[in-house]
């Protein structure tokens, strides 16, 4: 065969065979791991693009939003979180707290940014991002009471926001006793209800009651005209402790401080009998107890070392301070803390009670009612409005924590030859108004007392006093048919009458 011939030599055949043979096996190999390890880039490749794409979107969006709340932020104002106060407190106490707590410090808040519905007295402070409202007189009962407070800012942004926060403040009640041939009572009757209310303590020949520090210290008859002072816990089956008291003698007074545990009594000797009982040892002379201490019963002792005889006393709201008119018609203060100071402040002839935030004594003198103030020592002719255009003569008056005052007046009918008797509130505007009478002027009205957040007063109506038996009672005796009638001082409505007598807030 030629050299040109287009066959190839057998050998050369199986050659060329046999090396394409090889070729063609190893390349599809390696053409396969370059594309798989091409397209794996790829995708990782494509992967890290789209999470650099969606880390970026999100980090954006975030820097979005977060400039969004920042400029928000920066236009607002703080926020209240949350508001705290003492429901029955401050029906009870001034200077009871509101707190309202906000989310960042607060700048300064005055007075005249806060409102108060139903209106009240108050003073504001702040105290980092606490800002208190302070109620500079106790509030109703049973009321709710919302408290706003406008444009407060933050220290560290001009912005301002308006705070509110409403509460209903804690029902009111009141204790009195009802005496009764099966046994006295003392009874906690809710101000708004009906019923007799819940008994706290029964006991024999009980002459009078106070509570104290949650216990009840009650003066009972003895059995020979004079007492029995016991410490009672409230409630059935109550542990009873005796308070020790002289010999021969009767408690004439109670008086409750409005906190602590001091006690003041008045004491008596119980009369002798035969025409020879010479000087008794105790004669209206006061004393005082102290429940956390001794018990003991010490007098209180003048200037001239002997006892202190009074009409009556009463606590200042320290109770450690008494205010009392002696025998002698002058006004005493009294501190019981520990100097046991005897201090004359006055000189008046007859003193009914203190105002309701012990500010004020009333009393009278021979031209009529006065009151003393007891911060300045001025004594102020306290003259009684017309009521309903009549001339009125007025008689025992007990003011408010304001310039109100409740009082009995007696009214002279048309011919000037009979009276009646009513129970007035008094601004000294020039009218009174009427909060109680008897049915067609048959009944008396006897003492009486506002309730501390001067909402109420709480009367004792004998409701006819012909038909009154006494209780037959040596101390502290009362009509069988005394009532307490509770009035709203604002209106005027009777809300509650009750059998019994002697009313405590």
């Amino acid at each position: 065969m030629s050299p040109t011939s287009s066959e190839s030599p057998p050998d050369a055949a199986q050659n060329g065979d046999r090396g394409d043979s090889l070729t063609t096996g190893a390349a599809p190999a390696s053409a396969t791991a370059r594309v798989a390890a091409t397209s794996q880039r790829l995708r990782s490749q494509q992967a890290r693009r789209r999470f650099e794409r969606t880390f970026w979107i999100l980090a954006g969006s975030l820097a979005a939003f977060s400039a969004v709340f920042l400029l928000l932020g920066s236009l607002q104002g703080p926020k209240l979180s949350s508001a705290v106060v003492d429901p029955q407190r401050v029906t009870e106490q001034a200077g009871v707290q509101l707190r309202l707590f906000a989310n960042q410090p607060l700048a300064e808040v005055s007075a005249d940014q806060v409102t108060v519905t139903p209106a009240a007295s108050i003073s504001v402070a702040v105290q980092g991002d606490l800002l208190i409202v302070q109620f500079e007189q106790r509030l109703r009962y049973s009321t709710e009471y919302v408290v706003e407070v406008r444009d407060v800012g933050a220290t560290s942004r001009d912005a301002t926001a308006d705070f509110e926060h409403r509460f209903t403040t804690a029902p009111g009640s009141v204790l009195y006793l009802d005496r009764d041939d099966a046994g006295d009572e003392i009874l906690r009757a809710p101000l708004l209800g009906a019923g007799r209310g819940e008994v706290v303590v029964a006991a024999e020949g009980i002459q009078h009651f106070v509570p104290v520090e949650g216990v009840f210290v009650l003066a009972r008859d003895d059995g020979e005209g004079g007492s029995v002072l016991e410490s009672v816990q409230p409630g059935p089956g109550g542990a009873v402790e005796q308070l020790r008291l002289p010999d021969g003698v009767r408690v004439q007074q109670l008086i409750a401080p409005p906190l602590g545990t001091l006690v003041a009594v008045v004491l008596s000797s119980v009369p002798g009998e035969g025409p020879e009982q010479g000087i008794p040892e105790f004669s209206n002379t006061l004393a005082v107890i102290d429940l956390a201490g001794d018990r003991s019963v010490t007098p209180v002792l003048g200037l001239d070392g002997a006892p202190v005889s009074v009409v009556m006393a009463e606590f200042l709201p320290d109770g450690a301070t008494l205010i009392a008119h002696a025998l002698d018609q002058s006004v005493l203060r009294i501190d019981l803390s520990g100097s046991g100071l005897v201090l004359p402040i006055d000189q008046v002839q007859t003193v009914f009670g203190l105002s309701t935030d012990a500010q004020k004594l009333t009393g009278a003198d021979a031209f009529g009612v006065i009151y003393l103030d007891l911060e300045s020592g001025a004594e102020v002719r306290l003259d009684p409005s017309l009521f309903e255009g009549d001339l009125a003569f007025g008689g025992e008056a007990i003011f408010t924590a304001g310039d109100l005052w409740v009082q009995k007046v007696a009214i002279p009918d048309a011919t000037g030859g009979a009276f009646r008797t009513l129970l007035v509130a008094d601004d000294g505007s020039g009218a009174s108004r009427l909060l109680l009478s008897t049915v067609d002027d048959r009944g008396s009205i006897g003492g009486f007392s506002v309730s501390p957040n001067d909402q109420f007063v709480a009367v004792e109506v004998t409701p006819s006093v012909a038909d009154a038996v006494p209780d037959g009672r040596r101390v502290n005796g009362r009509p069988t048919s005394i009532t307490t009638v509770i009035v709203d001082i604002e209106s005027g409505a009777i809300v509650r009458t009750l059998e019994g007598f002697g009313a405590i807030w």
